[in-house]
């Protein structure tokens, strides 16, 4: 990469890149994407957060933009409160969700028509609820999820094996909908073809910028196709192993302000260094 590339744009994964272990943004951060955004630079998020747990952060941060949600599944300009993309899980997918529902007790949370569904709240729910800021409702029958917009599935495992559920989501996966994981306990289902990398496609052509012009951080495989995808992809310090592996470069880690190092780094002029 040359020295002189300029980056124009800078899009975060917010849980594990850009705030800390109290889901709080470091003044070190903020303090650099604020000089990044006076010097014209473009500071937006992808997360696989929903629009009430992501809007806090883009307030916060003063991002006029639109931002990247449900993991890719969702773009979406909070100060029109448009929605520029929209994709949803094809009814045998959910279908297939549900019953496993069934077969065991699993704690599965449903995304529909902007609300979150369960079927009841659990302690591992209540700590999602809490980490994010969000309120789950818990259902007397999921029928109506037969009719809804489902745009994602997320499966909590606090033993972080998955390996039963994704055997029983394989013969899906890659034609009706994709896997990947979030956290450590975190599995998401997504529709087809649906990634922060094809968002951050469709973004950067909506707001007219090369891709080459944009950073793009993160620190989980959920971030791997948008670090790919960007211009320069970043990994923090505290990455999953094969993030790292596909990164051009390797940050400090959330908790040492890895944001601001990059911005620093590879986005202010000289002069504001």
């Amino acid at each position: 990469m040359p020295s002189e590339q300029r980056y124009r744009m800078v899009v975060t994964d917010i849980d594990g890149t850009l705030v800390d272990l109290q889901q709080k943004i470091s003044e070190r951060n903020k303090e650099m994407i604020n000089a990044f955004q006076q010097q014209g630079g473009i500071v937006t998020l992808a997360t696989g957060r929903v629009e009430e747990a992501a809007y806090p952060y883009a307030m916060e941060l003063d991002i006029h933009h639109p931002v990247i949600l449900y993991n890719g599944g969702k773009i979406v300009d909070f100060d029109t409160e448009q929605c520029y993309f929209e994709a949803s899980l094809r009814q045998d997918v959910i279908d297939r969700c549900l019953q496993l529902i069934e077969d065991q007790p699993h704690d599965m949370i449903f995304y529909a028509d902007r609300k979150i569904w369960v079927k009841e709240i659990t302690q591992p729910i209540e700590e999602y609820m809490s980490k994010d800021r969000v309120q789950c409702h818990s259902w007397d029958t999921p029928d109506f999820l037969r009719q809804s917009d489902v745009n994602k599935i997320l499966i909590i495992k606090e033993n972080c094996n998955f390996y039963q559920i994704m055997e029983k989501l394989k013969p899906l996966m890659g034609v009706y909908c994709e896997l990947v994981r979030s956290e450590p306990t975190y599995l998401e289902v997504l529709p087809r073809s649906v990634s922060k990398g094809q968002a951050l496609k469709m973004l950067v052509n909506r707001l007219g910028i090369e891709m080459q012009e944009v950073i793009a951080i993160g620190d989980n495989l959920n971030d791997l196709e948008m670090i790919r995808t960007a211009g320069l992809g970043v990994a923090v310090g505290n990455a999953h192993p094969e993030l790292k592996a596909h990164a051009q470069y390797i940050a400090k880690t959330h908790l040492e302000d890895a944001v601001a190092e990059v911005i620093q780094k590879y986005c202010l002029d000289k002069i504001t260094r």
